[in-house]
């Protein structure tokens, strides 16, 4: 009896002792799995392991980059997977440089994501474009870093943050330098949100590009060529951009030379402008503080105005519905920079002299009331900015500079108007989705 009550417990505590391996076996493999899925990298060879983990990345990956700088010399890649958040420990403390880069344009390249977190880290020197994504839908940039340490080249990389062709894109918190596109640019994309971002030291230091439903607030352009672009340009997929909200932004200082690559369309951007808008429509301006540019505060032109031919027949080369009000124009004094042929031409018909808003006068014909300026929806006006200096070029009665200097006008009266409020209603809702 004794002999059989002691086999029936040891027996017991075999079992007990199996279970706890197995428990412990279960809890192990749980770990690795979460470690994995959470996709914690070492820095040991990090060039190495991050490509092999985006490139067999899946749906729901936390891709959690180290402290330190790291060199690559091939663009990293990511596409189709959904869900994925590439992390690192801050802009600045997280440090990835192309600076040696033999293959590829991009930095990071990401492709028909959905469900796309990029956050807190930097990119270097890349040979093209620091972060592009194609195609990508719900993607968060967060607390990103773009630059070249070389300072202003034109062999820098066009673009520093560079959604193109995306539906539902947060920017913020980010910072951009010494591209020689735009360091922030959001392009022919639709329901943006670009906020408290810094772009300074590249040839366009914010553009919004054929983009639909935009809101664009809270950002510090500075000591870029051109501060803030609103462009719409000809021959895209995307044809015509509208609805875009500019408000509560620092646009100042930016004097810096152009750098752009010769023959690029920024390459005609003088130095000293404040906030450029070319063809657009349905834009709406307020509460800015536009100050310390040698050129022009704020212009509005006409695809036209550039000379440049266009094939599309959906394009729309024409601005309207701008509305420019409730803003502060400081310090937009000195002598105009005539480094570009646009800047000779300012300078030509305004005797060198910086004007706070500056405007083309080459307007759609259809849009077009009895005093020879756009009326109703399409109109252009301008409220409550202040004591400002203003000119309209009345370039649609003559495009030379002769006669531009002949039928230029600085009489703002016929654009002292008020429109609705530009209205993006849910332009953000799939940001409350999340």
């Amino acid at each position: 009896m004794a002999v059989t009550l002691s086999k029936s417990l040891t027996s017991m505590k075999k079992s007990i002792l199996a279970l706890a391996l197995a428990i412990a076996a279960i809890q192990i493999g749980c770990k690795q799995s979460n470690e994995t899925s959470s996709g914690t990298l070492s820095s040991e060879n990090l060039e190495k392991a991050l490509m092999e983990k985006l490139l067999t990345a899946k749906d729901g990956d936390i891709i959690q980059l180290p402290e330190g700088s790291f060199s690559f010399n091939r663009s990293l890649s990511l596409e189709a997977i959904p869900n994925v958040t590439l992390k690192g420990a801050g802009m600045g403390k997280t440090i990835l440089s192309f600076k040696g880069q033999i293959e590829g344009a991009q930095g990071l390249l990401l492709k028909d994501c959905e469900n796309l977190t990029l956050e807190g880290f930097s990119v270097q020197d890349t040979k093209g474009d620091a972060i592009k994504a194609h195609n990508c839908k719900n993607i968060t940039m967060r607390g990103l870093e773009t630059t070249w340490t070389g300072g202003p080249k034109k062999e820098n990389g066009g673009y520093g943050l560079y959604p193109v062709s995306c539906t539902n894109v947060l920017m913020e918190n980010c910072e951009a330098s010494y591209a020689s596109d735009a360091g922030i640019y959001v392009g022919q994309s639709t329901n943006v949100v670009v906020r408290n971002n810094y772009a300074h030291h590249n040839v366009a230091g914010i553009e919004i590009e054929n983009t639909r439903n935009a809101d664009v607030h809270n950002n510090r352009a500075m000591e870029n060529t051109g501060g803030l672009l609103i462009f719409d340009m000809p021959d895209l997929p995307q044809a015509n951009g509208w609805k875009i909200k500019v408000h509560d932004n620092q646009v100042e200082n930016n004097n810096h030379p152009n750098f752009a690559a010769p023959g690029t369309v920024v390459s005609i951007l003088p130095p000293g402008t404040g906030l450029l808008m070319m063809a657009h429509r349905e834009i709406e301006v307020y509460k800015n503080t536009i100050k310390g540019h040698k050129t022009l505060g704020l212009c509005m032109n006409s695809w036209l105005f550039t000379g440049r031919p266009f094939e599309s027949k959906e394009y729309d080369p024409f601005c309207s519905a701008i509305h420019v009000h409730d803003n502060t124009f400081e310090g937009n004094t000195g002598e105009v920079d005539t480094s570009t042929d646009f800047g000779k031409l300012m300078a030509a018909v305004t005797q060198g002299k910086t004007v706070d808003i500056a405007m083309d006068g080459i307007f759609n014909p259809a849009s077009l009331g009895d005093k020879g300026v756009p009326t109703g929806d399409a109109a252009f006006c301008f409220k409550n900015n202040g004591n400002i200096s203003f000119v309209n070029f009345n370039a649609g009665k003559g495009s030379k500079p002769e006669e531009i200097a002949k039928n230029l006008s600085t009489d703002i009266a016929p654009f002292d108007c008020s429109l609705k409020g530009v209205d993006i209603t849910g332009h953000d809702t799939w940001l409350t989705l999340k």
